[in-house]
């Protein structure tokens, strides 16, 4: 898993004596470091703190998350913009742009109040099924489970998202 942030302010980078944060406005550096990854892991996982608060994944997103895929990434997965956002595959790949809120008070519109746990079955050559759980947020910003919810699911070598509830039996 490799972590990168596009939000708050670019004086939380990490430095090479002072911890923080791997800011990915540098494709390059994102691009080379999942390259690296890739040579010494099976799954190659980017998990981006990035988009718009309360919108839809935005141009800058996708560009990024298809040049990552591009480079070896086996599922990028998103989170920061308080709502749940897209799911697509490109080239075969898993990306889901946005997981919502999950652990997270102070927002009042069913939108921002859910979140989805994102479930991975993985095998050496990436993902081979996935789903979503919806979590609706109490008003102390506690997850609970929404089994009855439909959300994304899906699996290897079916590109298609299907939207189903995940009531485990």
């Amino acid at each position: 898993m490799l972590g990168y942030c596009e939000v708050f302010m670019k004086s939380f980078e990490a430095q090479s004596n002072e911890a923080g944060i791997a800011w990915s406005a540098d494709d390059d550096s994102v691009v080379s470091d999942i390259v690296a990854a890739k040579k010494k892991a099976d799954i190659v996982i980017p998990y981006m703190h990035w988009g718009w608060e309360n919108e839809a994944a935005n141009d800058r997103q996708k560009l990024l998350a298809r040049k990552m895929i591009d480079a070896g990434a086996d599922i990028v997965v998103g989170a920061h913009p308080h709502v749940t956002q897209e799911v697509e595959y490109y080239n075969g790949h898993l990306i889901v742009y946005s997981l919502g809120n999950f652990v997270f008070n102070g927002f009042d519109s069913p939108e921002t109040q859910t979140g989805w746990a994102l479930r991975l079955t993985l095998d050496k050559k990436g993902v081979l099924k996935w789903d979503t759980v919806v979590a609706d947020l109490d008003r102390k910003g506690v997850p609970h489970p929404n089994l009855d919810s439909k959300s994304p699911s899906g699996r290897r070598g079916d590109n298609t998202i299907i939207e189903q509830n995940h009531r485990v039996p």
